[in-house]
């Protein structure tokens, strides 16, 4: 999620021509990553602890048209740094995440495409160690260095099953979103 708003940076200065091929992103602690889903009978929200964000990565880049390739945009984030603001909530997010044996959770940006004024990113996800990429939109404000987007996952896909309560009365949905507010420093 992190490596969203990396691609995204790097993007830009490319473009007004402040990059040649590297640059050093940071994405800062006012930047926010919250995990949006549902059960059949009510909403969660899990925050990404701002506390866990790394120091700044070295990203290459090649333009080639309208499409810019990265290489080293690639962040991991903890699996256990998420907080659902309901201890219960919590456990079972970390559970769904199989957080006790896979601690991170991989992202890495492989290249950003502009068609006139739309943003788009190429992105691969990996977690409890499974991989999927995903092409979603994004937009970018230059005055604030701003990245902002949102990925709709099936948690199917990465082989995770969401818990069941109550004697399988309360289900969670498969669906998830991830919404990403990300500022950046370079």
């Amino acid at each position: 999620m992190r490596t969203i708003s990396l691609f995204i940076g790097c993007f830009i200065l490319i473009n007004l021509g402040f990059v040649s091929n590297k640059t050093k992103v940071k994405i800062t602690n006012q930047s926010e990553v919250i995990i949006k889903g549902k059960s059949n009978v009510n909403s969660f929200e899990c925050k990404y602890n701002s506390a866990f964000i790394e120091d700044e990565i070295q990203v290459s880049l090649a333009k080639q048209n309208a499409k810019i390739v990265l290489d080293g945009a690639k962040i991991s984030i903890k699996s256990t740094g998420f907080d659902c603001a309901h201890k219960m909530i919590t456990k079972d997010f970390k559970t769904i995440l199989k957080a006790n044996e896979y601690s991170n959770i991989k992202l890495e940006v492989k290249e950003i495409t502009t068609l006139k004024e739309h943003i788009s990113a190429k992105l691969k996800v990996e977690i409890a160690g499974v991989s999927k990429e995903y092409t979603i939109p994004v937009t970018y404000d230059s005055k604030s260095n701003n990245v902002k987007g949102q990925l709709k996952i099936n948690i199917k896909d990465f082989n995770l099953k969401a818990p069941k309560k109550l004697l399988g009365m309360v289900i969670v949905n498969d669906n998830v979103d991830i919404h990403f507010n990300l500022f950046l420093q370079y």
